[in-house]
């Protein structure tokens, strides 16, 4: 079973939204400045651990003040509570600056 997410993040330059579907054991997302979101994830515990692959089709600027040019990707870890929508910030480490995500549930699939 998965859910789709809102999503919010703050970085260093900005703050930013977004959509993602967490759920059998893939992640798949979007953001307003069209940086796509396509990884997996295995549940450890009361943990999520996955990798997930930034991708800027058409490049943009990510709230870490990394400038993408178009067709561009980063790859990044995850590490985070398995209760995703408490309210609490997750954390997230791209490129070795810190963006803080908040996720709220929109509905189960």
């Amino acid at each position: 079973m998965g859910a789709l997410y809102a999503m919010n993040y703050v970085g260093q330059t900005g703050a930013g939204s977004g959509a993602v579907y967490i759920g059998e054991g893939k992640i798949l997302g979007i953001d307003v400045g069209n940086i796509r979101y396509s990884g997996t994830y295995n549940q450890q515990g009361s943990r999520i651990k996955g990798t997930v692959a930034l991708s800027a089709p058409n490049g943009g600027m990510l709230v870490t003040g990394t400038e993408l040019p178009a067709g561009s990707r980063i790859d990044l870890s995850l590490d985070w509570s398995a209760n995703l929508a408490d309210g609490q910030p997750q954390a997230v480490n791209i490129e070795g600056r810190s963006v803080h995500v908040v996720l709220e549930k929109i509905g189960d699939t």
